[in-house]
């Protein structure tokens, strides 16, 4: 059975996770860590009751899906601030997690750099070298064999702060180490044992219970960006953050990969908030590990982890973009390596803009900024986020949006509609409609305007506040971002045949479901079928008060999402316990 601990990606997820096991090591939080926290006043209502459809607490409008809102400044969270359903306190330790950093080369073995390259990834010929940037960075990957822990690690090999092979799980980043003008995998199966014993874990495991891969190049070649003025820095922060200025805390990690067998696959989030941010960049990678023939590759080993990261994070900044380049920020020379260590405000005076006029020389870009995007301790998320804003242009993110003075982060640091359709789209678009609507002849709502390659799906529609266009819910591959419950996660067709089967909506089919924030440790495995009565659609009727009806029942709300898409089905868990 799954153990799947899911709750609302809101202020009360923020904290951290029950302990699964012992840490090796203490991980203590920088002082020179200038962010401050977000503070709730409140909390949006997980799901709308019958009475409260017209309107939300306190007088205010329904929450409307696509339209963002100011975040607070202060204040904490109520006294009945939901709580989380394993029961854990908002003060236990976080629990042991698959991570990611940065660590040591110094293994043996070489093989080519086209070992890194996917399909769309581009050729190793000059052709794909980025303005202001070098051939790849030298980065190094361990791979713990515990089912709890991958790590990227990056530092050198020698003198003080030197980490080695068998440096703990929770063992500081450091400087990722320069190197050779190449990109180089390392395989250790001669050292640590047979690839046929990693368990699908993307590298091989030893009896030391550990296998590792190297990456060799160098973020030190990277060459110098152009300088962000301090105009475009402050215009981006409001933009992005609103009065904030800056992302909350829970907002600080890279994009790292699971460990767990069967989840290979799925990026993990540390704590509530940028759940958005992470379920869009979660859709491009399964795109990346789609094929035609074989349908959706969930196991992949560690090169294709890479692969299917560097073309996911250069498919958005290559959709976003306006012009003719696209823009990726990164923290300039000796910044670089102790990016993790810096405050919010001290990474933006390191930043700089490095751009790309073709989607070869952008996969290179982005490939050699891996170790920094990566380390779970560090700013990837907010530098990917920040890079989309640059590559489409302040004004036009602005001009997209139906409200152009709002920020692409809501309350409590929720990602709000226009912030996932940047990235999973290009444009931050405010509705989920088709097309743009009229009203009163002078204001325009704007919609989704052109076929989608991925699709979402959200709970919003199932009360009616909303209608998902169908560019969104029949996109060109079996991949919806669904936003339920205060909560942006992942369904995907589980094969081929189902990924055949849902898009022409020839029931029966199978669904995979992945959450990156419950800590999930198996696949969710959802089968799809006819109901003979009509599903949820037919028992709660149609109208906005008939859904209301679903407050207080045990109702999965994943189930009534997907019944926006195929309405009269029944859904399986297959031994799973529902979601509520």
């Amino acid at each position: 059975m799954a153990k799947v601990n899911t709750w609302s990606d809101g202020p009360a997820a923020q904290a951290p996770r029950p302990v699964a096991k012992p840490a090796a090591g203490p991980r203590g939080d920088d002082p020179e860590d200038a962010s401050a926290p977000v503070g709730a006043a409140s909390m949006m209502p997980r799901r709308p009751s019958a009475p409260g459809l017209a309107s939300a607490p306190g007088g205010l409008p329904p929450p409307r899906q696509g339209f963002a809102m100011a975040a607070p400044t202060s204040g904490a969270p109520p006294a009945g601030t939901p709580r989380r359903p394993d029961g854990a306190s908002d003060s236990s330790p976080a629990a042991s997690r698959p991570v990611a950093r940065l660590s040591a080369p110094g293994m043996p073995h070489s093989a080519s750099a086209s070992a890194l390259r996917g399909p769309g990834l581009g050729s190793g010929s000059g052709s794909g070298t980025a303005a202001g940037a070098s051939p790849a960075p030298r980065m190094s990957t361990m791979m713990m064999g515990t089912p709890n822990a991958v790590k990227i690690v990056g530092g050198p090999t020698s003198g003080p702060g030197a980490m080695s092979a068998t440096a703990p799980p929770r063992a500081p980043a450091a400087r990722p180490a320069g190197g050779a003008n190449e990109l180089v995998l390392e395989d250790c199966d001669d050292e640590f044992g047979n690839e046929d014993d990693a368990g699908g874990h993307g590298a091989s495991m030893g009896a030391a219970g550990f296998a590792t891969m190297r990456i060799s190049g160098g973020p030190s070649l990277r060459k110098p960006g152009t300088p962000i003025s301090p105009d475009t820095m402050r215009q981006l922060k409001t933009l992005l953050w609103g009065g904030l200025g800056q992302p909350p805390p829970s907002w600080k990690q890279g994009f790292f990969f699971n460990a767990h067998a069967g989840l290979q696959f799925g990026l993990v989030q540390k704590l509530g908030g940028p759940c958005g941010v992470l379920a869009a960049v979660q859709a491009h990678i399964l795109a990346a590990l789609h094929s035609p023939a074989t349908g959706f590759n969930t196991t992949p080993r560690m090169p294709e982890q890479l692969s299917a990261l560097t073309t996911a994070i250069a498919e958005i900044l290559w959709d976003a973009r306006m012009g003719p380049h696209a823009v990726l920020v990164l923290p300039e020379g000796e910044a670089g390596g102790a990016a993790s260590k810096l405050g919010y405000d001290q990474l933006c005076r390191t930043l700089t803009s490095h751009t790309a006029s073709s989607r070869e020389a952008l996969v290179d870009l982005v490939r050699s900024a891996l170790p920094l995007l990566m380390a779970e301790e560090g700013w990837g998320v907010p530098l990917l986020v920040m890079s989309a804003a640059l590559s489409r242009g302040i004004a036009n993110v602005r001009a997209d949006m139906d409200e152009p003075n709002n920020s692409l982060m809501g309350m409590h640091g929720y990602c709000t509609q226009e912030l996932v359709h940047l990235l999973i789209l290009g444009s931050a678009t405010s509705n989920v409609f088709d097309g743009n609507k009229q009203l009163d002849g002078t204001t325009t709502l704007k919609g989704v305007s052109r076929k989608c390659r991925l699709g979402m799906l959200t709970l919003f529609e199932w009360y009616k506040y909303v209608e998902v266009g169908a560019s969104l819910k029949s996109p060109s591959l079996p991949v919806w971002v669904v936003c339920s419950e205060s909560h942006f996660t992942v369904l995907f067709a589980a094969d081929k045949d189902s990924g055949a089967r849902c898009l022409r909506d020839a029931l029966p089919f199978d669904l995979v479901f992945y959450d990156e924030l419950a800590n999930m440790d198996s696949v969710l495995r959802l089968s799809v079928s006819k109901d003979p009565s009509g599903g949820w659609t037919a028992k709660m009727g149609t109208t906005i008060g008939d859904r209301g009806k679903c407050e207080g029942q045990n109702i999965p709300p994943l189930e009534c999402v997907i019944e926006t898409r195929w309405p009269g089905v029944k859904v399986n868990w297959n031994g799973h316990d529902p979601i509520l």
